[in-house]
């Protein structure tokens, strides 16, 4: 954040000279085609888990920090929800069957659990360890394993993750399509990938866990206070 806004505002300055003759509209265009103002710019957004920040709604890499009253809107009509299950319908080869029957679990550690790193620990898998050691960045949100990737136009609010002494991913994302169909698009997806999978709920809150090989992952779902789905996908191994 800190490098973000420092960029920003010798971008700024500089464009604030423009108006001043042609030594300052050199030093403007210099400025803005300055490769590390560019990346800055088009680079999402980092966080931290103090913090809160926000960007496009609707792609699979928007990002911001602890989810908060600041987080953007997300298209929640008819057509939208149809389109999102649609496009997971393709991934799955057809429309998802529900998920089977969930044995009883106390999810309360999840419930309770609001940052990424608190998630990871949360969900035991390989790799939690690495928690404390996560950076915060939309990136990882496009580097889940194949069956785990965010479900379709579902709208990442935190991703962290960590390569370093370990593998660890934890994104959290939003979704109008209802839990039981988030559900049963995971469970298809990671059973053709050949992974084991348990399904559990404590209430309305469901979870998938499994492995495959030295793999470990956890979806955790649940309905919002908005009517929106919350997702938490953690992965590591």
């Amino acid at each position: 954040m800190v490098r973000i806004a420092a960029l920003l505002s010798g971008a700024g300055a500089a464009l604030l000279l423009a108006g001043c003759g042609g030594a300052a509209k050199d030093a403007s265009r210099a400025k803005i085609d300055d490769p590390a103002v560019i990346d800055a710019l088009a680079d999402p957004i980092m966080t931290d888990p103090e913090l809160a920040s926000q960007n496009d709604a609707h792609a699979a890499i928007s990002v911001t920090g602890a989810v908060s009253a600041a987080l953007p809107p997300i298209e929640a009509d008819d057509d939208a929800i149809d389109a999102a299950k649609d496009e997971a319908a393709r991934l799955v080869g057809g429309m998802p069957a529900a998920a089977p029957d969930p044995a009883a679990a106390n999810l309360e550690p999840f419930r309770e659990s609001v940052t990424a790193a608190q998630m990871a620990v949360a969900a035991r898998v390989p790799g939690s360890d690495c928690a404390a050691r996560v950076s915060y960045t939309a990136r990882w949100a496009t580097a889940l394993p194949e069956p785990l990737s965010v479900y379709p136009r579902g709208a990442v609010d935190e991703a962290a993750g960590s390569d370093a002494g370990c593998r660890l991913r934890v994104v959290h994302f939003r979704t109008p399509v209802a839990v039981d169909d988030v559900l049963g698009f995971y469970h298809a997806r990671l059973r053709a990938a050949g992974f084991a999978v348990q399904h559990q709920a404590d209430g309305a809150d469901h979870l998938l866990r499994g492995n495959k090989g030295g793999t470990g992952y956890v979806v955790y779902l649940r309905a919002g206070e908005d009517g929106l789905t919350m997702a938490d996908v953690v992965a590591g191994g």
